[in-house]
C-alpha cells in the first residue's frame, strides 16, 4: 500500500512524498498492487507530459509501461533506465531494476529512487500536489489509496 512519508528534518522542496510498503521491480520484489501502480503511474504521467530534456529512448520506455499493477519487463526496463540516468549525476545510485521503500530522502549520497519519482511528479503537478488522485490517468486503485492516505476513509 502506498503511503505518505514526512521525513524529519523535512526537505523544503518535498516535505512529504509517496513511499512504498514493499520493493517494486525485478525479483525478488514484493510488487504489491498499489506500490506497482504508483511507480507505473509516475512513468505514464512523465510519458504523457515529457520535459524538453527527455531523451527519445526514455520516452519510448516510459510509453511502453502500462499502469495495470503488474510488474512486467517494460516496468523493470523503465526503472533501470531511470536509475542509469540518475547514476550519471549521483554515482551512489544503485542500478538494480528495483524501487525500494525510502528511509528518509537519501542513502549513500544518492536519493532513493522513489524520492526521485516523487520529485519529478511533484515538479510536473505543482498546483495539484500531493492530490495525484485528481490527475488524468491516475488508476482507480491508486486514486482510492491516495484518498485514503490524504483524506481518510
Amino acid at each position: 500500500m502506498v503511503h505518505i512519508l514526512a521525513p524529519k528534518p523535512a526537505e523544503p522542496t518535498l516535505p512529504v512524498f509517496f513511499n512504498l510498503d514493499g520493493v517494486v521491480g525485478a525479483p525478488p520484489a514484493e510488487n504489491r498492487l498499489e506500490d506497482v501502480l504508483f511507480v507505473q503511474f509516475c512513468f505514464r504521467f512523465a510519458a504523457d507530459h515529457p520535459g524538453p530534456s527527455m531523451r527519445p529512448e526514455t520516452l519510448a520506455a516510459f510509453r511502453a509501461v502500462q499502469a495495470n499493477g503488474v510488474c512486467d519487463a517494460a516496468t523493470i526496463n523503465a526503472i533501470r533506465l531511470t536509475q542509469e540516468r540518475i547514476k550519471r549525476h549521483s554515482p551512489g545510485t544503485v542500478v538494480d531494476g528495483r524501487v525500494s521503500p525510502a528511509r528518509g530522502y537519501s542513502f549513500g549520497g544518492a536519493l532513493w529512487t522513489i524520492v526521485h519519482y516523487n520529485n519529478v511528479l511533484q515538479e510536473q503537478t505543482r498546483t495539484e500536489w500531493p492530490r495525484i488522485d485528481k490527475l488524468s490517468g491516475c488508476p482507480p486503485a491508486l486514486v482510492q489509496a491516495v484518498i485514503r492516505e490524504l483524506v481518510g476513509d
